[in-house]
């Protein structure tokens, strides 16, 4: 390998690099062949995210579902625990797969890559920058996220005690139940639910951010294969076949083609893998959403307490969000997947063999179905499955704000 294309496919190691880095460090990475000692922190990850999760469940029974304000103050982290139990679940089961795009992306994917095609460059380019921008937000996004969630309860508290000389009112994190007096021990059950939220935002931020880097790669070789069939016939190509010397251009073109339709076949058995594996929690995500959002936004806009209305607030922010995130990373992937049928129409092919085009049709056809995310194949995770749940969410509010005035 020269040293040029080493120096380009640097930019995109380094992403992969601080991929396998983050995820090492909740013992998700290297997805095969993990030490005993890697194998027993995945283990012990599993359990504690289980047992918050479990907690949760029996907090939520405990309260017998009669308090309102207690239930959707206890659902949302009940279902963001089940859904980073899923996902950590998920990607170990499924180790294999994920295994296989990471070296594809490391590997494989470079051998379609050209350096002599500007757009290829500017393609690598472009796709590193948004990957390192997603990854990084990510990261340093759940750094004071889990700093605020954990120190907000305690900040409250204190003002309200020393500051307001109200009565001491012991605020938690999430306020689990437990088997044994929690104020009295109050300061075990605030580590243990702090250390447990710091946990669960980990695990559910780095499943995120490894959807999207995949995605992102996947929508980038997508495009790389686009240029190529763009750049399929050049104009040289085309004066060549005027004069009538044609076959080795022919047979050229065909050899290239074909690798352009067994790398697209490759993406889509990538993608429809993926779609299998995020299905599950896409699910959860979607039913749970519309109804979460809808009780979030009530309840903070109705409750006098400046802890709680803080607090559903940001259950309302985070939940809209994420469902933000999920569809529009589903729409992304089907946008990159339909523009290769525009990429095929552009292709010089009036000066193809007629093999050639008649491949080209049928590849042209085959990628007018788009690649897609789906919640376990009952609805496609895009814009419009946003604006959905946007909206029978303002519907359900609008219906609570006129009932419960």
């Amino acid at each position: 390998m020269s040293q040029i294309s080493l120096e380009i496919r640097q930019p995109i190691l380094n992403e992969l690099e601080f991929l396998r880095t983050t995820g090492a460090k909740i013992f998700l990475f290297p997805f095969i062949g993990r030490t005993k000692y890697q194998l027993f922190g995945f283990y012990a990850i599993k359990f504690l995210v289980t047992c918050t999760t479990t907690q949760l469940f029996l907090t939520l029974c405990h309260t017998g579902f009669k308090d309102f304000f207690e239930l959707i103050n206890i659902a949302p982290n009940l279902g963001v625990c089940a859904i980073s139990a899923i996902k950590y679940t998920k990607i170990h089961t499924n180790r294999v797969l994920y295994d296989e795009i990471f070296c594809h992306f490391k590997n494989d994917f470079w051998d379609i890559v050209s350096i002599n095609s500007n757009a290829h460059m500017k393609v690598l380019k472009r796709y590193k920058f948004i990957s390192m921008i997603v990854n990084r937000f990510i990261f340093y996004y759940s750094i004071p996220l889990i700093i605020v969630v954990n120190s907000f309860p305690f900040l409250v508290m204190t003002y309200e005690n020393r500051v307001l000389g109200e009565d001491l009112h012991y605020l938690y994190p999430f306020d689990g139940w437990y088997p044994f007096d929690k104020v009295k021990w109050y300061w075990g059950a605030y580590i243990w639910e702090s250390c447990m939220t710091a946990l669960v935002v980990c695990v559910y931020l780095f499943s995120n951010m490894m959807q999207a880097t995949y995605i992102l790669f996947i929508c980038m070789e997508l495009k790389i294969l686009g240029h190529s069939l763009e750049e399929l016939i050049s104009t040289e190509d085309v004066k060549i076949l005027k004069r009538g010397n044609c076959n080795d251009i022919h047979g050229r073109v065909l050899f290239q083609l074909k690798i352009i339709i067994k790398r697209h076949h490759r993406l889509a058995t990538m993608s429809a893998s993926l779609d299998k594996v995020l299905g599950d929690a896409m699910l959860l995500n979607y039913s749970l959403g519309a109804i979460f959002i809808c009780l979030t936004a009530y309840t903070f806009t109705v409750v006098d307490d400046f802890y709680q209305s803080v607090r559903y607030f940001s259950f309302f922010m985070s939940l809209l969000v994420e469902s933000f995130n999920q569809c529009i990373v589903g729409q992304i992937l089907s946008d990159h997947s339909e523009d290769l049928t525009e990429s095929i129409y552009s292709a010089d092919w009036p000066n193809a063999s007629q093999e050639v085009k008649k491949i080209m049709l049928m590849f042209m056809m085959r990628t007018q179905k788009p690649f897609k995310l789906t919640a376990n194949g009952y609805l496609v995770m895009n814009l419009n499955t946003f604006s959905a749940i946007c909206s029978t969410s303002y519907q359900f509010f609008n219906l609570l704000r006129t009932v419960y005035p």
